[in-house]
C-alpha cells in the first residue's frame, strides 16, 4: 500500500510542481484580474462536474468491481451529454433574462468554452474513476502525468514561444490536456473490458444513482464550502481579489494533494473488501501519516518570506503569505477530512459526508457574509478554515461513535514513526 501511496503522491507532487509553474506564468503575465477570470472558469467547470458525478463519479469507483464496466460507462456518457445539453440551454436563455447573476458565475465570453471543456473533462474523469475502481493506480498515475505534462508544455509554448499571453491561450491548453487524458483513459479501460453487454443497465444505473446521489450531494456541499466564497468575494471586491485569493488557494492545493493521494489509495482498498476492523485500522494509520506529512509541508511553506512571493508573482500578490496563513488551519482540517471521507465512502456510507458537509456549508454561509465584507480575501480564507474545521470535527465524533475508537489510538506511537520513516525513505529513494 505504501508503494501505491508513493506512486500516487509522487504523481500529485509532480502535478503540484507543474501547477506552481503554471500559476507563476499566469499571475506574472495576466495579473490578478486575468487570473481571476481563469479561477471563475475552472470553478464553473467544477460545478458542472459535480452534477455529472451523480452518475459518473465516486459511484463508478465503488461499482467497478461489482458490475460490468460497460453498464457503468455507457449510462455515464449519456448522463454527461444530458447535463451539458441543459447547460447549453441555460447559456442561451440566462444572459437574456438574468445577465448579472449568470455572469457572476460564468465569465462573459467564456460560456461555450466552459461547455466544451466540461465535456472533455467529464469523459476524462469517468475513465479515471474506472481505473481507480479497478485498483489500476499505476496506469491512472501514468495517464495523469501525460495529461499534466501536455498542459504545462502547451502553456509554456503558447506564452513564451508563440507570444500569445492571453487568458484564451490557457483555455486552449486545457482543451489539449483534457482531450489527451480522456483519450488515453478510454484506451486503457477498453483493453480491460470483457465485451460490451448492457443487459441489466437500468438496475445498475439505479444502484449507481442511489449511491451517487448521496455521495454527490456531499461533494456539492464540500465544493460549496471550498468555492462559494469566491463568488461572494467577486460580488464585494471584484476580479482582482478573486485572482489573489485563487492564487493562495492554488498554492495550498499542493499541500492538500498529500491527503488526497493517501485517501485515493485508502478508498480503493476499503471499497474492494469487507473487513470493518481493517477499514478502521487503515484509516487511523493513514490519518496520522496524512496529518504529519501535511504539517511538515505547511510549515515549510509558511517559512517562505513575503518578499519571495512578491518577487515570484509580482506586487499584485504581495498579500499571498497572509492568505496562506489564514488558510493553514483549513489545510490541516482538509488533510483529515479526506481520510474520513474515504473511510465513509469506502464502507458505503456517503451520507455521513453529506451530513458533515452540510454543517460546513452552513458555517461557510454564516462566516462568509460577515468576514468577506469586513476582511476581503483574508476573510474568505478564514471562512474556509472555519468551515473545514467544523466538518472534520463532526466526522471525528461520528467515526468515534461508530467504531468505538479511543482518543489514545490517534496519538502517534513507535509503529507510526516507523511507517513515516519508511514512507520518507522510499520517497527519497524514488527521487
Amino acid at each position: 500500500m505504501i508503494n501505491k501511496i508513493l506512486g500516487t503522491a509522487g504523481t500529485r507532487v509532480l502535478n503540484a510542481i507543474f501547477n506552481l509553474v503554471i500559476l507563476i506564468v499566469l499571475t506574472r503575465e495576466l495579473g490578478s484580474a486575468g487570473f481571476g477570470i481563469i479561477t471563475l472558469v475552472i470553478l464553473a467547470i467544477t460545478i458542472l462536474q459535480l452534477v455529472i458525478d451523480l452518475v459518473a463519479g465516486s459511484a463508478v469507483i465503488y461499482f467497478t468491481t461489482r458490475k460490468p464496466i460497460s453498464q457503468l460507462v455507457i449510462p455515464a456518457y449519456g448522463w454527461i451529454i444530458f447535463i451539458l445539453a441543459i447547460y447549453a440551454g441555460v447559456t442561451y436563455f440566462a444572459p437574456q433574462y438574468f445577465p448579472e447573476a449568470f455572469y457572476l458565475i460564468v465569465p462573459q465570453g467564456f460560456e461555450y468554452h466552459v461547455l466544451f471543456l466540461t465535456f472533455l473533462n467529464a469523459f476524462m474523469l469517468t475513465h479515471y474513476n474506472v481505473l481507480i475502481g479497478q485498483t489500476r493506480i499505476r496506469t491512472y498515475n501514468q495517464i495523469f502525468v501525460v495529461q499534466i505534462s501536455v498542459l504545462i508544455v502547451s502553456v509554456l509554448v503558447s506564452y513564451y514561444l508563440l507570444g500569445d499571453k492571453s487568458v484564451f491561450s490557457f483555455i486552449y491548453s486545457l482543451y489539449m490536456a483534457y482531450g489527451m487524458g480522456g483519450l488515453l483513459g478510454f484506451i486503457a479501460i477498453l483493453k480491460s473490458m470483457k465485451g460490451c453487454s448492457i443487459n441489466g443497465w437500468i438496475a445498475t444505473t439505479r444502484s449507481v444513482v442511489n449511491y451517487g446521489f448521496t455521495s454527490q450531494a456531499a461533494n456539492i456541499l464540500h465544493i460549496g464550502n471550498k468555492r462559494i466564497s469566491i463568488w461572494i468575494l467577486k460580488y464585494f471586491s471584484g476580479l482582482s481579489s478573486v485572482g489573489l485569493y485563487g492564487a493562495g488557494v492554488q498554492l495550498t492545493e499542493g499541500l492538500r494533494l498529500i491527503g488526497q493521494s493517501i485517501s485515493l489509495v485508502q478508498f480503493s482498498s476499503i471499497a474492494s473488501q469487507d473487513s470493518e476492523e481493517y477499514s478502521r485500522q487503515i484509516t487511523i494509520r493513514l490519518m496520522k501519516l496524512s496529518l504529519a506529512v501535511t504539517l511538515v509541508a505547511l510549515l515549510l511553506l509558511l517559512l517562505i518570506p513575503s518578499s519571495v512571493y512578491v518577487q515570484i508573482f509580482k506586487k499584485d500578490f504581495s498579500d499571498l503569505k497572509l492568505i496562506i496563513a489564514a488558510l493553514s488551519p483549513g489545510v490541516l482540517a482538509l488533510a483529515a477530512n479526506t481520510i474520513f471521507s474515504g473511510y465513509f465512502s469506502g464502507i458505503g456510507q456517503p451520507k455521513i459526508s453529506l451530513q458533515v458537509n452540510a454543517i460546513g456549508f452552513v458555517v461557510t454561509l454564516l462566516a462568509a457574509w460577515f468576514l468577506i465584507p469586513l476582511l476581503g480575501y483574508v476573510g474568505a480564507a478564514l471562512t474556509a478554515s472555519l468551515s473545514y474545521s467544523s466538518s472534520v470535527l463532526a466526522q471525528y465524533f461520528i467515526f468515534k461513535r461508530q467504531t468505538g475508537t479511543l482518543f489514545r489510538e490517534w496519538i502517534p506511537d513507535k509503529s507510526d514513526v516507523i511507517i513515516l520513516k519508511s514512507f520518507i525513505g522510499q520517497l527519497i529513494k524514488k527521487k
